[in-house]
C-alpha cells in the first residue's frame, strides 16, 4: 500500500485553489465536453484554466519522476520518422507558451536561424536552430517533455484519421503509450464503455480533426488513485494493482488521505507548421480528505461516484471501494447507507469485428493477392472461392502459408508484399492470430484499409502482446481471459484491447504484487 500521499498539513493550498474539479452536475457521463480554452474557470475553491502549460509547486517533483520514469522504461517515449517535424512544433508551440505565460521563469528568442531558450527553473540555458536535431542535447520533443509536467502526444492526421505516432506519457491512467503508438484515434479508445455505441468518440474525433491553429480547445478527464502515485500505466499494474482491493481494508483516516480524486486537463492544438494535433494532458491529484474541505465538491463528488454505471466505474478500476468512497465523503455531513458494490461483466468494445461471410472480389481492382494461412478445410474453401473469382478480373497470386509463427512463412509474405503494386486488393484468410499477424504486416508494408480484406476461420488463437516483457506471441485464450507469457512466465490477463498495428491484443499481469 502506497504512503506517498501529501498530508493535508503539508499540501500546498494552491494545489487546492487552483484543482480543476471535474464535475458540473450529480451524475456523469462520458461526454466531449470540449470548450475554448481562453478563459479562466471558477470553482468553489478558486479558479483555474488561465495558462495551457501549467507550472505549480509539483514541478520540480514531476519532472524529476518523468525523468525516472523514462530512464526504467525508454518505450513512454516514442517519435515515429514523419512525426519529426510535427515535434519541432511542438517544441517551439510549447516553449512559446511557457515564455507568455511565465515571463520571468522562461524566454525564447530568435537571433536570426538561431534561437535562445532560457528554463530559469532547471537552469537550462541553450542555443538552437529549429529543425536541427544536432543544436538539441536530445530530440525536440524529449527535450522540452523533460521541461513540463504535462504528457504529449501528437496526432497525424492522414486518410481521414487520427493516428498517435508520438509522445511523450509518463503518467499514464491505466492505458500503455508504447502499446498505442500507432494506433488511431478511434482504435486507442475502443476499449471504453459507451462511447462508440453513444457516438460520443466519433463526434469527438470529427471535432479534432476541424482544429485550427492558434485557437486550442481543453476538455477534463477523472479516475482515482490510491496514494499520489502519477504512473498508474499498464506496464506498471503489478506495483499499484493490488492497491484496489488493499485500499477496503483500511481506517477511514487512511482512505482519506490515500485515495485520491485524478483529473486530467486534456487540451487539443493544432500545430501551426506540421498541421499535426497537440494533445497534452496534465495531471492534478487531490486526496480525498483535502477535497472533503470544500463543501459542494464533497456533497457532488459523493452522487457522482455513487450514481456511476457499473461498467464505467470497472473501467475506471473504482467498482471495489466507489462505494466506500461515497459513504466516506457523506460521512464528512451525514453519513447514509453504504451501499454494496456491483460488478458488471459485460465485455467492453476494442474487439475486431470479423464479418459473418467473405467479402466479395473488387471488381475495381486491377490484381489480387489472395493468402490463405493454416490446414483449416474452410481456409482453403475461402480462398478457392477468391482466386476464382479474382482470375476472372485481373492478374491473381496466391500464396499459401501454414503458420505466420513460422520465419520462413513471415518471409514469404513479405516477399509476396513487396512485389505489389497500386491498385491491387489483398484477402487474406486463416486463424484469427495469422490474420491479424498477416494484417499487421501488410499495414507495416505500406498496405492502406481499402486494399485489405479478411476472413477469420476461427477465434481459437490470438496474437498477445505482453505489456510487461513487450514479447508478442501466439496465444490461445479469449480477451478477458488469461494465459501464460512465454517470455516472461507471468499469468497474463488479456484485455479486450487490440492494435492493429501491432497485430496484437494488450495483456498485463494478472498477478497482484509480482515484481514489474
Amino acid at each position: 500500500m502506497p504512503d506517498s500521499s501529501v498530508p493535508d498539513s503539508t499540501l500546498d493550498p494552491a494545489l487546492v485553489t487552483g484543482f480543476p474539479f471535474p464535475f458540473v452536475e450529480d451524475r456523469y457521463r462520458y461526454s466531449t465536453n470540449v470548450e475554448p480554452a481562453d478563459h479562466t474557470v471558477s470553482t468553489a475553491a478558486g479558479q483555474w484554466g488561465d495558462v495551457v502549460i501549467d507550472v505549480d509547486s509539483e514541478y520540480q517533483t514531476e519532472i524529476d519522476k518523468r525523468t525516472e520514469v523514462l530512464a526504467a522504461d525508454p518505450s513512454r517515449a516514442a517519435l515515429l520518422p514523419h512525426m519529426r517535424p510535427a515535434a519541432w512544433d511542438a517544441m517551439l508551440t510549447i516553449m512559446r507558451e511557457l515564455a507568455t505565460a511565465y515571463p520571468d521563469k522562461f524566454a525564447l528568442r530568435a537571433d536570426g536561424d538561431q534561437w535562445e531558450w532560457r528554463n530559469s527553473k532547471l537552469g537550462i540555458a541553450d542555443t538552437f536552430v529549429y529543425g536541427d536535431d544536432t543544436t538539441l542535447p536530445s530530440g525536440p520533443l524529449s527535450y522540452i517533455c523533460g521541461q513540463i509536467q504535462e504528457d504529449v502526444v501528437l496526432l497525424d492526421q492522414r486518410d481521414g484519421q487520427l493516428f498517435a505516432d508520438a509522445g511523450v506519457v509518463t503518467f499514464a491512467a491505466d492505458w500503455s503509450f508504447g502499446f498505442d503508438v500507432g494506433m488511431s484515434f478511434l482504435e486507442i479508445h475502443g476499449p471504453v464503455p459507451r462511447v462508440r455505441k453513444e457516438g460520443v468518440i466519433t463526434r469527438a474525433h470529427e471535432f479534432i480533426k476541424r482544429l485550427q491553429p492558434h485557437r486550442p480547445y481543453r476538455r477534463t478527464n477523472w479516475t482515482m488513485t490510491i496514494g499520489r502515485r502519477l504512473d498508474v500505466s499498464t506496464e506498471r499494474y503489478p506495483e499499484w494493482g493490488p492497491d484496489r482491493e488493499l485500499i477496503r481494508h483500511v481506517d477511514d483516516e487512511t482512505f482519506g488521505r490515500l485515495v485520491h480524486l485524478r483529473v486530467e486537463v486534456q487540451h487539443l492544438i493544432r500545430l501551426p507548421d506540421s498541421g499535426a494535433v497537440m494533445f497534452l494532458i496534465r495531471t492534478y491529484m487531490l486526496p480525498l480528505d483535502a477535497l472533503a474541505t470544500v463543501e459542494p465538491w464533497r456533497l457532488r463528488t459523493a452522487e457522482v461516484v455513487d450514481e456511476l454505471p457499473d461498467d464505467m466505474a470497472d473501467y475506471k478500476g473504482i467498482i471495489k471501494y466507489r462505494a466506500r468512497v461515497a459513504q466516506w465523503l457523506r460521512a464528512a455531513g451525514t453519513p447514509p447507507p453504504d451501499p454494496e458494490p456491483t460488478l458488471d461483466e459485460r465485455p467492453g468494445d476494442g474487439l475486431p469485428a470479423w464479418p459473418t461471410d467473405p467479402d466479395p472480389i473488387d471488381s475495381a481492382a486491377s490484381t489480387f493477392l489472395i493468402v490463405s494461412v493454416g490446414d483449416e478445410p474452410r481456409t482453403g474453401d475461402v480462398a478457392a472461392q477468391w482466386v476464382s473469382a479474382a482470375e476472372a478480373i485481373g492478374r491473381t497470386h496466391l500464396l499459401v502459408l501454414d503458420t505466420l509463427t513460422r520465419e520462413e512463412d513471415l518471409a514469404a509474405l513479405r516477399t509476396a508484399l513487396s512485389a505489389v503494386s497500386t491498385g491491387v486488393r489483398i484477402h487474406i484468410v486463416g486463424g484469427q492470430y495469422d490474420v491479424l499477424t498477416a494484417l499487421a504486416i501488410t499495414r507495416e508494408c505500406g498496405a492502406v484499409d481499402t486494399e485489405l480484406s479478411a476472413f477469420v476461420v476461427h477465434t481459437r488463437d490470438l496474437p498477445v502482446y505482453c505489456a510487461q516483457c513487450r514479447n508478442l506471441f501466439r496465444g490461445e485464450g479469449i480477451p478477458g481471459g488469461t494465459l501464460d507469457c512465454p517470455g516472461c512466465a507471468r499469468t497474463l490477463e488479456v484485455h479486450p484491447h487490440h492494435s492493429a498495428a501491432l497485430g496484437g491484443f494488450l495483456a498485463s499481469s494478472a498477478e497482484p504484487g509480482a515484481p514489474a
